[in-house]
């Protein structure tokens, strides 16, 4: 969207309460057609990055994505191989757990040398796989944008910039997410799904909803944390309930009894394992577990590269001091979100969404291994704070921190020699904490209550279980 009509929605003086669900939507409401050729430039711009992610993961010599990882996996799974032993052209495996694999089957591209008859092209999947990405970014936001500011009329700048403005901030890990073929968008797409369907009163569905989200990619089992802490417990048996079905009865279904535990087995051993213990199965150090292998947002990546600031004598095994400092930090973090959702977590669906996306950002932070793209993972709270930016009338500090964040998390994923330190610092690190901080401050403290009627009222309660 040209600058100019994402500043205009930015900045726009938006009406809050219960007159703002009545007002019919007026002339000066409505999109200007500078915002609907910005709509339109950005469609543009999301149709051409599917046009070279799929040239990039199918037509080159070797894969430049990281999708035929998944759909070679999946393959695996069609014809009884195991999949964690097969391997992409660039001889990368799969270390996600079972399910995922057994749902992309669909999806799945044999080796090169074997026989394709039965198969989609492998383009084809990488196009049907970039669509899947992109529509869940488009269903997360509006899910998020539907459930915690639901007087919003549809059509109005109000309820696009609620939709639009949050992936702009968030736009460096979404568009890495999606142009290397990764899974992160699905992930907060099945986040979102579980915050609208707790939202609305199905509690069940939404703790199940987010244990399919701790399946596919393990690092969102944190987010078990946001029902335990509502003492949501059906939320909390949805999600046991989820986890069983996907982890157990659907490997079952499809191998057997035996060989779904081995499969689960295997995940534990060759991608938590090594984490936490030198002894494990570190044949996967390359990777994914070597300090050298990516350019990890963890705070024990920040600490190792301060310690070890040249590149090339830096040891690929992360030195005590900073797996210390790692655990502490994290520890610390985690206590200090628990405690500000025991003292300040109220039912406005802007504090609940406040709170789950400081649970996602803390989920990026504390994974030992954490990517650029998964600052995809932290859109729950910046829409979380952008929804709260239009609820309570406009506050330029929250629009200045989103901005600093989006910059400051955006300058390390350009791949130039230039920006290599500020990728192994923590610059985005530090802001993503820094944000965090920020939404803990702001939670509690919102002037409107809604209800579940879909409109807004003045506080006048604390959390009600």
């Amino acid at each position: 969207m040209p600058m100019p009509s994402l500043l205009r929605l930015m900045s726009l003086p938006f009406r809050s309460g219960p007159a703002a669900t009545a007002a019919p939507c007026t002339g000066a409401d409505k999109l200007s057609r500078a915002a609907k050729v910005g709509l339109a430039v950005l469609a543009l711009f999301y149709l051409g990055l599917g046009v070279t992610t799929v040239l990039r993961s199918a037509f080159l010599s070797s894969p430049k994505t990281d999708f035929q990882v998944y759909a070679r996996a999946a393959w695996a799974v069609r014809v009884s191989e195991d999949l964690y032993a097969v391997t992409d052209n660039n001889g990368w495996h799969y270390i996600y757990p079972p399910p995922f694999a057994i749902l992309l089957a669909p999806l799945a591209d044999p080796y090169p040398f074997l026989s394709h008859r039965g198969y989609l092209p492998f383009w084809a999947s990488a196009a049907i796989w970039y669509v899947i990405s992109v529509l869940c970014v488009i269903y997360s936001v509006h899910a998020f944008a539907s459930a915690a500011l639901p007087d919003a009329i549809r059509g109005s700048r109000r309820w696009w910039s609620a939709r639009i403005v949050p992936t702009f901030f968030a736009s460096s890990g979404i568009v890495l997410t999606i142009s290397r073929g990764q899974v992160n968008t699905v992930v907060i797409a099945l986040v979102a799904a579980g915050f609208a369907a707790t939202v609305r009163g199905r509690r069940g569905l939404g703790g199940a909803w987010l244990a399919c989200a701790a399946v596919l990619k393990i690092i969102p089992g944190m987010l078990v944390l946001f029902p335990l802490c509502r003492r949501d417990w059906r939320g909390a048996i949805g999600g046991i309930a989820a986890a069983a079905l996907l982890l157990f009865a659907l490997p079952a279904a499809v191998w057997g009894v035996p060989a779904a535990i081995d499969a689960n087995r295997r995940t534990i051993a060759l991608v938590l394992a090594p984490v936490v213990s030198q002894d494990a199965d570190h044949s996967r150090m390359r990777e994914l577990h070597g300090a050298n292998s990516t350019h990890s947002q963890s705070v024990q990546a920040a600490i190792h590269t301060w310690m070890y600031p040249d590149r090339g004598s830096r040891p690929d095994v992360v030195a005590p001091i900073a797996q210390w400092a790692h655990v502490l930090s994290s520890a610390a973090m985690l206590a200090i979100t628990l405690l500000a959702a025991r003292n300040r977590l109220t039912a406005n669906p802007i504090d609940q969404l406040l709170f789950l996306g400081c649970l996602c950002a803390l989920m990026m932070l504390i994974t030992p291994i954490s990517h650029l793209h998964y600052y995809a993972m932290v859109l729950p709270l910046v829409s979380g704070l952008w929804l709260r930016h239009l609820s309570e009338g406009g506050s330029r500090r929250t629009v200045a921190m989103l901005t600093a964040w989006g910059i400051i998390t955006a300058i390390p994923a350009i791949p130039e020699p230039h920006f290599e330190w500020l990728r192994e610092a923590g610059f985005g690190t530090l802001a993503t904490i820094g944000l965090w901080a920020y939404a803990l401050r702001l939670m509690g403290t919102s002037r409107f209550k809604t209800n579940h009627r879909g409109t807004e009222t003045q506080k006048n309660s604390e959390y009600e279980n």
